[in-house]
């Protein structure tokens, strides 16, 4: 990896410059080499509020330099540059070849090239560190965040997980979804060859329509688009993930915001596998959203056959009405919550707060699966003394992780303090001047899309824990409840209403392999289920 890097000068800050690279069928595509200069130019009639300019056959993306110390942004900014994107040269269209090929590959193949992978990774792990402070230089999350990303790609990209959620993701009848993968499999079933052939058989006496067949089926692969987010950057390489293991020819677009994460994955696919079916088959670009000249190719009826989008309402909705005729999985922007019972009150306050807080952190409220309300069942003075010691938690956090609060999140904390929530209860904690983690009792509505997701909790006092379920739909991904026993007594009340998981308060970020998402196993959703 840090050999290619070298040879085409990528990866590399220079002046403020990062030259990205494409993968495209498994081909590296290099953007051609421009001034600082050019990219500042390209931005000064572009708005200082755009991230992304095209210009020519290059595409260029601006963020914002952050002070790694203060977590505040210093005025400075990186331009990544990267090439123009050909999107008909990405669809697929020669079937003989995907069927001779890619989808002939048995589980073992897909699982030793995983493992080539991992221990190209592991081979550049001095490279890859200076790719992870190369991030760092612009990135919203801590330090320890991105520090542990490396640690979390590791595990997702382990063979015996990877093989585990094959086996678990598209298992049917009893069998490992590997038998599926690997190719057809005798189904033992009684047939009915229809009533059809009965009566053919009264009025064609002689005709040899013979007995039901044995029904076979299999997983086929299928050509997938998937559009990530970057909320997370293990975003890109779960979708990524996911396409390998399901032997699938696939174009991934980067997000805003991670793409050095996705592209280093492509990166190492170059370098530990370069002719393998399922490199040549892969493809990771940018673009940007709301392109037509590449979502009118991408998007068009037939040009695949399976389109996983994850994202903000409007990306998804977006996505959505343009693609009737595909189907489209939608990972929806959802949020978590918290349900602290009564018991919490007087003497474990501090451990409910403690559990929380776990919840809370995730991804630095970012993930779906991040607390964002809390339903505190109490009266609201109760709720506040709850508040207050989760807010003094959260500043132990703050002040062992120093938070980054976008401008943006700040400004709606400012109005939300003053405007609506302003009679509500507020507990905030400020670092640098500014607002860097808080809870705030709210005891009447509130509107979900006024949450800012910047270490900010609600709490809603309830007389009962059964009060909040009117709240409860399918927007919420993770709800964590305190205590145990609460949780059982309301863990079908939850999940009816749309919740896709009902965990114990403080293990919301749990995961394993062939884990459900967002209620689905979403292999099961990336293959079609053929018979014959």
């Amino acid at each position: 990896m840090e050999k290619i890097c070298c040879r085409y000068g990528l990866l590399s800050s220079d002046g403020g410059l990062v030259r990205i690279p494409f993968l495209a069928k498994g081909r590296l595509v290099v953007p051609p080499a421009i001034s600082r200069q050019t990219a500042e130019d390209a931005f000064s009639s572009a708005g200082k509020d755009a991230v992304w300019v095209k210009s020519g056959n290059v595409q260029i993306l601006r963020e914002p330099v952050i002070e790694r110390l203060t977590m505040r942004p210093t005025g400075e900014y990186i331009y990544q540059v990267m090439p123009g994107l050909n999107p008909g040269e990405l669809v697929e269209k020669d079937f003989e070849k995907l069927a001779a090929e890619l989808y002939q590959l048995q589980v073992s193949d897909v699982l030793s090239y995983i493992e080539r992978i991992t221990e190209t990774l592991k081979k550049n792990i001095h490279f890859l560190t200076g790719a992870v402070e190369l991030m760092r230089r612009t990135s919203e999350y801590p330090d320890c965040f991105l520090d542990n990303w490396l640690t979390s790609a590791s595990f997702s990209l382990d063979s015996s997980s990877a093989r585990q959620m094959i086996d678990s993701e598209l298992a049917y009848r009893g069998l490992p979804g590997s038998r599926y993968l690997d190719g057809w499999v005798e189904v033992p079933a009684k047939t009915d060859n229809g009533w059809l052939t009965r009566q053919a058989q009264n009025m064609f006496p002689a005709g040899r329509f013979g007995m039901p067949q044995k029904p076979y089926v299999r997983a086929m692969p299928v050509r997938q688009l998937h559009i990530t987010a970057g909320n997370a950057p293990d975003v890109p390489l779960i979708s990524t993930l996911r396409a390998v293991l399901t032997k699938s020819a696939a174009v991934i677009k980067l997000p805003y915001g991670a793409v050095i994460p996705g592209i280093l994955i492509a990166l190492a696919a170059v370098a530990a596998a370069p002719r393998h079916p399922i490199t040549r088959n892969l493809s990771m670009v940018y673009w940007q959203g709301g392109d037509e000249e590449i979502e009118g190719e991408f998007f068009r009826p037939g040009a695949f056959d399976r389109i996983v989008v994850w994202g903000s309402p409007r990306a998804v909705a977006s996505v959505q009405s343009r693609v009737p005729f595909t189907r489209t999985i939608c990972l929806n922007p959802r949020y978590g919550i918290s349900l602290i019972g009564g018991q919490a009150r007087p003497g474990n306050l501090e451990e409910a707060a403690a559990r929380a807080s776990l919840d809370v952190m995730i991804y630095n409220q970012k993930a779906c699966t991040a607390s964002l309300v809390h339903y505190f069942e109490g009266t609201r003075q109760q709720a506040c003394e709850y508040a207050r010691i989760l807010s003094e938690t959260l500043k132990k956090w703050d002040e062992a992780i120093p938070n980054f609060v976008p401008p943006e999140a700040s400004g709606r904390v400012k109005r939300m303090r003053r405007g609506r929530y302003a009679g509500a209860n507020w507990y905030a904690n400020n670092a640098g001047g500014g607002f860097s983690s808080g809870v705030v009792v709210v005891p009447g509505e509130f509107d979900i899309l006024d949450h800012p997701m910047c270490r900010m909790v609600v709490v809603k006092p309830v007389a009962r824990l059964e009060d909040a379920l009117g709240d409860i739909n399918q927007f919420v991904s993770t709800a964590g409840v305190y205590p145990e026993g609460r949780r059982i007594e309301l863990l079908e009340k939850i999940a009816s209403r749309g919740v896709s998981s009902v965990l114990p308060l403080g293990q919301c970020e749990r995961v394993y392999p062939g884990m459900p998402h967002d209620g689905m196993l979403v292999l099961g959703q990336l293959v079609e289920w053929k018979t014959c």
